[in-house]
């Protein structure tokens, strides 16, 4: 934005709330014209547009979902920011799905108000700068770093495209292994926000007080063990992203405590009495039916509509089988360049029983694979004998004794142990390899060191 006062159309039906928004808005230093109907607006906004739209949804003749409809196809980009009352959450929701930049709750206090504009003017201007950055970019960043030419991957690629420009609250949904998170990071990777912190935390593997420390962050001697102030996730992503990862196991407290601090934009660190500030976009993903879960119970009604402003489907491998030779071919080449091996690719047959195969890993099971293919490598064309990744008890690399038993426990934590050895203690690799994320390979560890301390 320039130096000029940001320009303000304001659109109430009650005279009073105009007024007081008006001279608030004096105070405030910006340029504000007030409205008691939407035509009024509308003229106004068509002869000289405007930094900021604020309405009220529930107005006499022009209400406020047909006076952002009318705004969006003269401007696409201007903000615009709804207010609603406190029964009407599902429709301010539905005013964000429809184009609407963010919502307020009435009775609003100014302050709380103003921060919401000064974001979203900061957005604007973020966003805008981004597109021009993005026009110097080839063809190659409608993959997003994902690879894939089916119409499912299209269409993927097409909504990540979209929704990035803005800075809306997303879920993303899909089977384990899709890739949820590489979309997410694309999301962040291609926004506003870029250059702010990409912040992303597994919500299954922590405890509810345990992820309300992690989220929120808590001072000196909150709670035992707190031997010193923590930031919390939302204050290091601050002004990025926030990635909650399987949110179907956030507890119904966790939930609560989340959503207020998503719609007040301030966060409590625990043991603290003054609330922090933040500005962050929350993504969340889950591999799990969350509208049957909110049927359920098992999902709050309100935390998961705060969330679900646009809903991303990542296909699962079966969806999208055509882009399996490509996948395999730019795996291969990575891995090969990753680990010096003079690889060129698998035999046809090969080939065809990869694209054939069940992979209910998805991509992470196909990347595992061809990782393992490529550093057991004997020749420069690979071979793979699998036609169904769900091996047989003769296809396991491993042999047991009849005399010597051990427990599943003794047989994970060993494994854990091979796996770091032969990759130098290198942690992110042997998670890759092990098929989990880093989060939950440090939790195991844990695990295992209380164990054998025992």
């Amino acid at each position: 934005m320039s130096d000029k006062a940001p320009q303000i159309l304001f659109v109430d039906d009650d005279m009073v709330t105009c007024r007081v928004m008006q001279r608030n808005c004096v105070n405030a230093d910006y340029a504000c014209e007030v409205f008691q109907n939407g035509e009024d607006c509308l003229a106004l906004f068509n002869k000289q547009g405007a930094d900021v739209v604020i309405t009220d949804l529930r107005m006499p003749g022009m209400n406020g979902f047909e006076l952002l409809s009318e705004i969006r196809k003269v401007d696409s980009d201007v903000p615009v920011l709804v207010m609603t009352g406190y029964s009407s959450v599902e429709n301010a929701v539905e005013a964000m799905k429809r184009g609407a930049s963010d919502f307020i709750k009435k009775p609003f206090d100014f302050t709380e108000l103003r921060l919401l504009v000064e974001r979203t003017l900061k957005s604007a201007r973020l966003r805008n700068e981004n597109r021009l950055l993005k026009k110097r970019l080839g063809d190659k960043r409608h993959h997003f770093g994902m690879i894939g030419d089916t119409p499912a991957m299209k269409t993927l690629f097409n909504t990540i495209e979209k929704v990035a420009e803005v800075s809306c609250s997303a879920i993303i949904t899909g089977d384990s292994g899709t890739g949820k998170e590489l979309v997410a990071k694309a999301l962040h990777d291609y926004s506003p926000r870029k250059d702010a912190p990409f912040v992303a935390v597994d919500c299954g593997a922590l405890t509810t007080t345990l992820l309300e420390s992690e989220l929120f962050g808590h001072e000196k001697g909150a709670f035992t063990g707190a031997t010193q102030r923590k930031y919390g996730l939302m204050e290091q992503a601050d002004g990025g992203t926030l990635f909650l990862d399987e949110i179907c196991n956030i507890s119904d407290t966790m939930q609560t405590k989340l959503m207020r601090a998503l719609e007040s934009g301030n966060v409590t660190r625990v043991g603290a009495n003054t609330p922090v500030p933040v500005d962050v976009r929350v993504i969340a993903a889950s591999n799990r039916n969350l509208e049957q879960m909110v049927e359920e119970g098992h999902l709050r009604h309100d935390f998961y509509h705060r969330l679900n402003v646009v809903n991303i489907h990542v296909p699962s491998l079966s969806e999208r089988r055509q882009d399996i030779p490509a996948l395999v071919e730019a795996l291969v080449q990575e891995f090969a360049d990753r680990y010096c091996r003079q690889v060129q690719g698998y035999d046809k047959a090969s080939l065809q029983r990869l694209c054939d195969a069940d992979w209910p890993g998805n991509v992470r099971e196909l990347r595992n694979t061809i990782e393992r293919s490529v550093i057991l490598a004997e020749g420069p064309i690979l071979s793979w004998e699998g036609g169904n990744t769900q091996k047989s008890d003769s296809q396991l690399p491993v042999h047991f004794s009849e005399e010597e038993f051990f427990s599943l426990n003794e047989l994970e934590q060993e494994y854990i142990h091979h796996v770091l050895r032969c990759f130098n203690g290198k942690k992110t690799k042997a998670a890759e390899v092990l098929g989990i994320d880093k989060t939950t390979l440090w939790r195991k560890l844990r695990r295992i060191e209380t164990e054998e301390a025992v």
